[in-house]
């Protein structure tokens, strides 16, 4: 049996400069408690090697304090870690991979073609670098000599545009028994083509409010079969919480809303709540943000709200509004049920919201 640590896309040194000062230097500190995480994982979990397919750092040549303290980190891992260069930290001529002396269980991948490393008597470990930002790397390689064959290279398979791409067919012909690939921050879950299991690990942390939920890594085990196990991630996530203001009458109301749909460990997560549908109060954003900014990492409170408007406006006007508005309320006297009452209101919120060109209210 065979189990290993696929991840990627830590980005350390990454600015976060969406943030305050001080909170981003929290952001970059929780990004090496996630990789401090991901060694005490692979002890606990007794794994072979850890496959680290690119962007462990966020620039080509990351400050040498950032660079001594996460191979510290990794140095203290009880098994071999392998790294394939990325778009973001590629190699190059004063690249710090080249130029300092690495832990003894740290293996950097440093060629432009696939080379391969021995990790046991039944599993080979291949990987290459992006020499430059746009890199092709041919999954061409010598015959195989062990039964299991890993290969580690940073490589988006979502997108035919993305770094470094390779069709199904190119992995299917590689033979590769896994293929751990980093660059797409969302992750793809274990896909077979040919003989080849493919996966994209997602990105270990979240940069950016695009990237929404759980970031982490997988811990793959290859026996009969190969299974794969997320773990969550310990550095910043990003979350957006959209609350429907049209029911809800006040801000203590609002506030009961927003405590179900808080996320567990809020303290690790940069929220983004908008408020949106039509309201009959005003809420108070400004004390709103000041609560949720102790509650999260972050948080920042957008009001999309529109106003509701009062549903017989047009009823005494002599134009097709009015005319509308007239008809449906001898509908709505009519209706033989309070269900349909309400089906004939909601047709006619929307009507009128037509009429006035206005967003189209939520039906609560």
């Amino acid at each position: 049996m065979l189990r290993f640590l696929h991840t990627a896309d830590l980005h350390l040194g990454a600015a976060f400069d969406m943030l305050p000062p001080e909170k981003a230097e929290k952001a970059q500190a929780y990004q090496f408690t996630a990789l401090e995480h991901l060694v005490r994982v692979a002890t606990r979990e007794d794994v072979n090697c850890i496959l680290i397919a690119g962007n462990l750092f966020h620039a080509p040549t990351p400050a040498a304090n950032l660079f001594s303290r996460a191979m510290s980190i990794l140095a203290q891992a009880p098994c071999p870690v392998f790294l394939s260069p990325g778009k973001h930290d590629f190699i190059h001529a004063q690249s710090p991979y080249q130029t300092n002396v690495l832990p003894k269980n740290v293996h950097i991948f440093t060629g432009a073609s696939l080379e391969s490393v021995h990790l046991n008597k039944d599993t080979a470990v291949w990987g290459a670098a992006l020499q430059e930002r746009t890199t092709n790397i041919p999954l061409s390689h010598e015959t195989f000599s062990h039964p299991i064959n890993l290969c580690v290279l940073h490589s988006d398979l979502r997108s035919k545009n993305g770094c470094n791409h390779y069709t199904a067919d190119n992995l299917a012909k590689s033979g590769f028994s896994y293929f751990a690939a980093g660059g797409s921050h969302t992750a793809t879950g274990l896909q077979r083509t040919g003989s080849t299991i493919f996966c994209s690990s997602g990105g270990l942390a979240a940069l950016s409010e695009q990237e929404i939920g759980a970031k982490g890594f997988l811990l793959i085990q290859i026996e009969n079969t190969i299974k794969a196990q997320f773990i969550e991630s310990k550095a910043l996530q990003f979350a957006r919480i959209e609350i429907d203001l049209t029911p809800i009458p006040s801000d203590v109301g609002l506030q009961k809303v927003l405590i179900d749909r808080i996320p567990k460990k809020p303290g690790h997560i940069c929220a983004s709540v908008i408020l949106t549908g039509e309201r009959i109060y005003e809420p108070n954003v400004t004390a709103l943000r000041r609560v949720l900014d102790q509650v999260f990492f972050s948080c920042t409170v957008s009001n999309e709200t529109i106003p509701k408007k009062p549903l017989w406006r047009y009823l005494q006007q002599d134009d097709i509004r009015g005319a509308v508005s007239r008809r449906y309320r001898d509908l709505i006297e009519a209706a033989a049920s309070s269900e349909e009452k309400e089906d004939l209101t909601h047709a006619l919120r929307f009507a009128l919201a037509a009429f006035d060109e206005d967003s189209m209210p939520t039906l609560s």
